[in-house]
């Protein structure tokens, strides 16, 4: 058993992690909650039922974490795949149902949501498990860089999606969870 002074270091790789994940989080939520508001024909109504279903999936994501190994990557994939997924079905798909009832849209968004927010809730908990780990001096900075990159990014992904659109947003988000697993430390990595 290691002595807490002969911890693992967790490298450089750490700032980037939660950085990626903090912009990437951001990158795709925006332009969701930008699409749903389209699709639901009222800001307060996307705001509300977006945000409150990935303030649960993401809850239930990231207790979800505790049954994994804090070095696990597939959740960085499952999150890129469906985002990418997203951006490019996710139009066409709003536009047929265009014409339901606002219930049945209402329904459909917290399904279309759920999958991908359930995804989104796993990778900063592991990161965070992962850092404790190996220098567990360093989470208060994981939160703080995290944090900081969810703040800017809320501006950013807004103005990329006006530039760029949502589906060019969603991607980025998609290669910065890449970036993130890339980083994230393997089995037995000091």
């Amino acid at each position: 058993m290691r002595s807490p002074r002969r911890r693992r270091r967790c490298g450089g790789g750490c700032p980037v992690i939660f950085f990626a994940l903090g912009l990437g989080f951001m990158a795709i939520e925006i332009p969701l909650l930008q699409r749903f508001t389209l699709f639901l024909s009222h800001p307060i109504y996307a705001a509300a039922i977006v945000l409150s279903a990935f303030l649960v999936f993401a809850g239930l994501g990231a207790r979800y974490s505790a049954r994994l190994l804090p070095t696990v990557r597939w959740p960085f994939a499952a999150i890129a795949a469906t985002a990418a997924i997203y951006a490019l079905l996710l139009p066409s798909l709003l536009a047929e149902a265009m014409s339901l009832a606002q219930g049945w849209k209402i329904l459909l968004t917290v399904l279309l949501v759920a999958p991908l927010a359930f995804w989104l809730g796993v990778p900063f908990p592991l990161g965070l498990a992962a850092v404790a780990a190996r220098a567990a001096p360093l989470v208060p900075w994981a939160w703080g860089i995290n944090g900081f990159a969810s703040v800017v990014a809320t501006l950013l992904a807004t103005l990329l999606a006006i530039h760029w659109g949502y589906a060019a947003v969603m991607l980025l988000a998609a290669a910065l969870y890449g970036l993130a697993a890339l980083q994230f430390p393997r089995e037995g990595a000091s």
